[in-house]
């Protein structure tokens, strides 16, 4: 399995510096998954989310915004989480809420150009998996369920069906950023990394963004080195690494001051679609653990300020190594149940 996943990494680093062309790949998707040998959901035990789950399991009045590689919204455990435009009539071929965008129920996908993540382009995995980590409803069965299963997911396409974006896509991600924001998402997970440096006005949108009060959740990367990429070396970016189920780092998770929080990232089980569970290893995957505990925060208190959110988090974080924050995992691994249970002491 070890293998297979490092054959994976090459690949996709493969992809990403190749050439050939005017129009070069800038990022990708950051993680892998394969098939699982295993239904075991250790992430939700490990941040404590049944214990979260005692207080809430979210609400459907906070939105996070998942942009990535599309999600399958066809799969059972994702079908009723989805977000779903309130000033759209779908299928009527008029943008109904003169928002710029014409029937877009569930979000837009900005890789086609289409309100539907599910025509057009196949779909890349990477997407419905992470959305089934922050939000798919949990299965006792199999153990496999999001973090908060009862808040909703925005659907805003941008990776391409390898997982892949370009140089010529930078707009897309802006614009994408942007719905999020004007559509009301309280969370964007950006589960995704640059190998090149963003133009500023990509940074801009993310500084438009937190200046609304939404919470961007990144990564560290996974190439393990000492050195956090883009997007979550920003500051305005809540950068996750990732961990084993033993709370080891793991080998691939980059380090750097700009790590914030760690969350399960190793051999980590959700949905592919078309609903087959799979096992996928990454700091992609950690970053959704962070996502969904942020959204039960906001469930049990939606007037948090993005300050008071992103401190609750970095607060009640489990210290992994030596006392106070680290490079390698930041404030600790994520904790859902002891971040829920302090926000339910606020006023």
């Amino acid at each position: 399995m070890k293998r297979l996943l490092w054959m994976a990494a090459l690949v996709a680093c493969a992809l990403v510096f190749w050439g050939g062309r005017e129009d070069l790949p800038a990022g990708s998707a950051g993680g892998f998954v394969l098939p699982s040998q295993t239904s075991l959901r250790w992430g939700l035990t490990a941040i404590h989310a049944p214990e979260a789950w005692q207080v809430t399991q979210g609400s459907d009045d906070i939105v996070v915004a998942v942009i990535d590689s599309g999600i399958d919204r066809t799969i059972p455990a994702l079908a009723d989480r989805m977000w779903r435009n309130p000033g759209e009539i779908p299928g009527n071929g008029r943008d109904d809420d003169e928002n710029g965008y014409v029937d877009d129920v569930f979000g837009w996908d900005f890789r086609d150009g289409d309100a539907d993540s599910l025509s057009g382009t196949p779909l890349y995995d990477h997407g419905t998996f992470v959305a089934g980590l922050i939000a798919a409803a949990f299965d006792a069965a199999t153990g496999a369920g999001g973090v908060a299963p009862r808040v909703r997911l925005m659907d805003l396409r941008f990776l391409d069906s390898r997982g892949l974006f370009y140089t010529s896509d930078w707009k897309k991600l802006v614009r994408a950023v942007d719905y999020a924001v004007e559509n009301g998402a309280r969370v964007i997970n950006l589960s995704v990394y640059a190998k090149v440096t963003p133009p500023e006005y990509v940074h801009e949108a993310i500084r438009r963004a937190v200046a609304r009060g939404v919470l961007v959740v990144g990564i560290a990367g996974n190439a393990g080195t000492d050195r956090i990429g883009y997007f979550g070396r920003w500051p305005e970016v809540l950068a996750v690494a990732a961990v084993d189920r033993y709370g080891r780092l793991a080998s691939f998770s980059n380090r750097g001051p700009e790590v914030d929080l760690a969350g399960p990232g190793v051999q980590v089980v959700s949905f592919a679609p078309g609903g087959e569970l799979t096992a996928g290893s990454g700091t992609s995957f950690a970053a959704p653990h962070v996502a969904g505990a942020a959204a039960l925060l906001l469930s049990l208190h939606p007037d948090l300020s993005l300050d008071e959110l992103v401190q609750l988090l970095l607060d009640t974080a489990e210290d992994l190594a030596n006392p106070g924050p680290d490079e390698a995992t930041g404030a600790g691994l994520v904790d859902a149940g002891a971040a829920v249970a302090r926000a339910r002491k606020l006023p």
